[in-house]
Order: C-alpha cells, then sequence, then structure tokens
C-alpha cells in the first residue's frame, strides 16, 4: 500500500468539502480508485456513481446547475475523462460550477505506451476556468500544496462568471489508500468580494443610454432573478421589457413575451435604439436580429462577456441585479408610443397563437406548450436545444414554471442525464426532448433506477431533425434533405423503457398525450411518454401560419 495517498488526496477532499462542496459523482475505474474510496469516506459529501462517462458528467452538470454549488466529478485516467469534454464544455459556456478531477498515469507512463494513457494536461483546453497538473504523492508532505490547490479550485469554481476547473491527479501503483487519521482543512478560503456599483461607470451607461427613443431592456437565458419592481421602473419609463423564459425570472411578470412572432410577422417594425440586456443572447433569432444595430449596454460579472453580433456595447461589469437596480432608478423616459405599439404587437401575437394552436391538428406539440403551466405546476422543466425550446419560446406566454437549458454550447447530447440531476437537487422534473436527443442520452436512463430519481420524459418523436426543416437545408432535393439532414430513423422507445425499467406509454395526438400525462404524472419513478407528432415538414407549415398577418403595417392600429 501507498505511504502517501491518504495524507494528500485527503487533504484535497478535506478543503473541497470546507468550501462548500456536498456531492461527488464517480464514474468507475482503477486508476481513480483512491479518489472514489476517499471521496466515500468523507463527511458531508456524498456521492453518485454513474457507469458511463458521459453520462456522469452531465449528471453532475445537472445537480450543479440546480444547487448553484460546485460538484465534484472524478474519473480514471485514458479516455474515460475524454468523454467529460462535452459537459465540460456546456458547463463553461452556461456559467456551471464543476470541479473535474482524472485520475492520470504518473509521468514516468506518460508517452510511453502505456495503458490507458492519453495526454490529459490542459484535456478541456480553454473551456476549464483554471488548470492543474498535480504532483505524484511521495515521500514529500505535500499536504500544504494539496490544500492550497483545492481551496483555490472551488473559489475559482464559484467565482463570477462561475465555470469548471480541471485538476489532473497522476497516481502510482498500489491504489489503495492506507488507513491513517482523518484529514482537516488547512486553508481559510477566500472572503466573497464586495460588489458595489461604482458611481462613474454608473454615469457612463446613463451617457449611453440618454438619447434612446426606443429602449428595450432584455432578460436572457442565464438572467439572474431580477426584482420585479425593477422590471416595473423599467416599464414606467416606456421601455419594452423582453424575457426569454430561460432566464431566472421566467415569465411571471407582464413582460413581453410574444416578440419572436410578431417580429416575423411584422418585418418593418421599427429598430430599438438602445438594448440593456442580462445573460445571454436570447433564444430568439429573429430577436437578435432586430436588435443587432443597436446600442448595446451588457450587464454582467467581470470577464463575462457576450456579444456575438459585434454591437457598440458598454460593458456594466458587477454584480447584474445591484447594477441593473442602481440603473432603474436613473432611466430616460421613452415616448409613450413606443411601448405602447409593442404591446397592441403582443396582444395580436398572443391571439394569432392561441388561434393557430386551436386550429392546428391533434398531434401538433404546440398544443403542449400552451397549456404547459397547467399540467406541470411549480416543478423544474428541462428542455432539449434545437426545437424543443423554440416551441417553448413561441408558445408559452406567462406562466410560474422554471425552465432549465444547456443552451451554454447548445448541444444535444447529455440531456437526460442534465435532467436527472436537476431531479437529485429538486425532485421531480420534466423532461421536454426531440427524439434525437433522447437517444442520444439514452444510457442516462439508469441513473434514475440507480438513484431512485423521478422524472417525466416526453419524446417528441417526429422521426428526425425536425429543426432543419426551418433553415435552408430544407430546400435541398428530399432525398438529399432527408438522408443528411431528415435523418429519419425506425428506433422503438419502448425498448428502451422497458431495458431501465420505466413506465412507457406511447401517443399519438394531444388527447393521449393528456390522458397518459394523467396516468404517469403522479406516479414516482421514471416515466417515459412517446408523443408521435405531426410530420416534419407539416409543423413548419403550421409555424408559418403564425406569421402570416392581414396587417403587417407599423404603427399597428
Amino acid at each position: 500500500m501507498s505511504a502517501s495517498l491518504r495524507p494528500y488526496l485527503g487533504q484535497i477532499i478535506a478543503e473541497l468539502a470546507s468550501q462548500g462542496v456536498r456531492q461527488a459523482v464517480v464514474a468507475p475505474g482503477s486508476r481513480s480508485t483512491p479518489l472514489a474510496i476517499l471521496l466515500h469516506e468523507a463527511p458531508g459529501i456524498a456521492v453518485r456513481m454513474a457507469l458511463d462517462e458521459r453520462t456522469a458528467a452531465f449528471f453532475a452538470l445537472g445537480m450543479a446547475k440546480a444547487s448553484q454549488r460546485p460538484v465534484v466529478l472524478v474519473s480514471t485516467s485514458g479516455t474515460a475523462a475524454a468523454n467529460f469534454h462535452p459537459a465540460v464544455a456546456e458547463a463553461y459556456l452556461s456559467r456551471v460550477p464543476l470541479i473535474v478531477l482524472t485520475a492520470d498515469r504518473p509521468r514516468e507512463l506518460r508517452d510511453v505506451g502505456a495503458a490507458q494513457t492519453i495526454n490529459q494536461v490542459n484535456l478541456f483546453g480553454s473551456h476549464a476556468k483554471w488548470f492543474q497538473d498535480l504532483p505524484t504523492p511521495g515521500p514529500v508532505d505535500l499536504r500544504p500544496h494539496a490544500a492550497q490547490v483545492a481551496s483555490r479550485a472551488a473559489h475559482i469554481a464559484m467565482s463570477h462568471p462561475r465555470g469548471p476547473v480541471h485538476l489532473n491527479v497522476p497516481l502510482r501503483e498500489p491504489l489503495l489508500p492506507e488507513s491513517g487519521p482523518a484529514s482537516h482543512p488547512l486553508m481559510g478560503g477566500f472572503a466573497e468580494p464586495a460588489w458595489g456599483v461604482d458611481p462613474w461607470s454608473l454615469e457612463q451607461v446613463r451617457a449611453w443610454i440618454g438619447p434612446a427613443q426606443r429602449p428595450v431592456l432584455a432578460l436572457g437565458p442565464e438572467a439572474p432573478m431580477v426584482d420585479p419592481a425593477v422590471l416595473e421602473h423599467f416599464r414606467s419609463a416606456g421601455w419594452a421589457v423582453m424575457v426569454d423564459p430561460l432566464a431566472a425570472n421566467g415569465r411571471r411578470n407582464q413582460a413581453l413575451t410574444r416578440y419572436d412572432i410578431f417580429l416575423r410577422a411584422v418585418p418593418d417594425a421599427p429598430r430599438p435604439d438602445v438594448v440593456v440586456r442580462l445573460g445571454a443572447p436570447l433564444t430568439s433569432k429573429v430577436w437578435t436580429q432586430w436588435s443587432s444595430a443597436s446600442r448595446l449596454v451588457l450587464v454582467d460579472w467581470p470577464l463575462g462577456f457576450r456579444d456575438p453580433n459585434h454591437q457598440p456595447a458598454l460593458v456594466f461589469e458587477g454584480d447584474p441585479h445591484e447594477s441593473l437596480s442602481a440603473l432603474s432608478r436613473h432611466l430616460p423616459t421613452a415616448p409613450p408610443e413606443w411601448l405602447q405599439a409593442l404591446e397592441t404587437l403582443e396582444q395580436r401575437a398572443s391571439i394569432r397563437a392561441q388561434f393557430v394552436v386551436a386550429e392546428s391538428p391533434a398531434a401538433f406539440e404546440g398544443r403542449l406548450y400552451a397549456q404547459l403551466d397547467q399540467l406541470w405546476a411549480d416543478k423544474p422543466v428541462l428542455v432539449a436545444s434545437s426545437m424543443a425550446v423554440r416551441d417553448l419560446d413561441s408558445f408559452y406566454h406567462r406562466g410560474s414554471l422554471t425552465f432549465w437549458a444547456n443552451r451554454g454550447a447548445n448541444g444535444i447530447d447529455g440531456l437526460i442525464s442534465t435532467a436527472l440531476g436537476i431531479s437529485a437537487e429538486k425532485g421531480d422534473v420534466l423532461a421536454l426532448l426531440g427524439d434525437l436527443a433522447f437517444y442520444h442520452d439514452m444510457n442516462g436512463l439508469h441513473l434514475a433506477q440507480q438513484h431512485q430519481l423521478n422524472a417525466l420524459v416526453v419524446i417528441l418523436n417526429n422521426s428526425g431533425g425536425g429543426i432543419f426543416s426551418f433553415l435552408p437545408q430544407a430546400s435541398l432535393p428530399e432525398g438529399t434533405f432527408e438522408e443528411l439532414f431528415g435523418t429519419p430513423h425506425r428506433i422503438d422507445f419502448a425498448g428502451a423503457a422497458r431495458l431501465y425499467g420505466a413506465e412507457f406509454r406511447r401517443a399519438r395526438t394531444y388527447s393521449e398525450v393528456l390522458a397518459a400525462w394523467a396516468e404517469l404524472a403522479p406516479l414516482p419513478g421514471l416515466r417515459i411518454v412517446e408523443w408521435m407528432t405531426t410530420p416534419r415538414a407539416h409543423t413548419t407549415t403550421i409555424h408559418r401560419q403564425l406569421y402570416d398577418w392581414e396587417d403587417r403595417s407599423w404603427p399597428p392600429s
């Protein structure tokens, strides 16, 4: 047995626990044995196993998203660690705190053909906020170094903008930690910075937005919770407040939410001259195009810059909520006609959406989003990228639900595992996934069975990649389009439900979905409803009806 594993690795784990780590997800493996054992023994840290590394990483991502606390993620050496990369990239881009511990071969076994060995140095590249290749345990007392690195890792993961850190841990055999006393933290940690609003920066912002005649306040994905009174300050000053469903505020307030519909229906609507934005760019592509020429104020944490449009921008750094609250007390007042016209369009778009849903076929998935608040009150919802989040944006008007998504990297991988990570923290979760997103992460279903988690998964099955029917690729010859982008399949998802012990129902109409929902929603455990929705081309036609208005003039009468 090694004579130095326990004090060294135990110090890392004790320090992480002292800095607020309460959860760890471990994928099984040999080289990571001492990390797994010492985490399992650590008081105050709950360890959950995941049999597949990619699943493990997205599971940890979901837990960290829901808890807003750092989660430790552990793998053995080699390609096992590389399977973490998609989730680490998502964590970096969506600002989720993860502490990734990858076991590795010692330096003398690197680049010499040793089994299960790849180059793990800076494995995640720029997607890790911080990386350390730790020394291999030996006769030297490394506890002070271990304490310092672990304390810094937790601090950096949680400092804004939050994100993943990577500690690579090379270990020699033997790998079973020796017996010995428990480790105790040596570091005091890092004091939280006091974020105030700099008066000079506030004056800069006021000068930047001063001439505004058509101002907009936008809360994008990952925008922090904003006091409704602050939003009302903006509305009272004539600002149009537009809220993405993935913002922390959700769509609980009297903000504009039908902008994707009315901006497509009325393409001549004047563009805003000033936009103040919290969070990431909004889900709606047409909103981004509409606002792309405006002056932009990005209200964000330091180093949190997000402006893919390269707009004329002023960055207001600090605590976003404090900054926005201070700004709300010093707003220029816009002409009332601006907000009144947009509110008129909002009303028309809402009426149009209700009409299109009411007249749509029984298999049209927009029906579900329109009634979601009545079906799934006060519990979390995870929506897939591609069509699911866009349908949510179009058809979910107002309600009390909180929505989650992996919209940092916008991948469709790992979504079942992410949803079950949210379930581990928040309880029963609803996951709305396309058929390809479900297929990508079927391994993640095992987590529900393994950890007794509760989730209702709705597969919106249009047999392929529905989003491509809305893109220019749809103009390709049908055979080419279907082979390269439509990607139809013949997967029977009932088999996956049987494999992972889930209750399963298949529906072809919305009334059948409601019947399955009523039966499965009250049950514990994993439940799956597969809804055979309208064909992709038909769905595209229905969406276009949303924007087919007789009166497309501005200002609306």
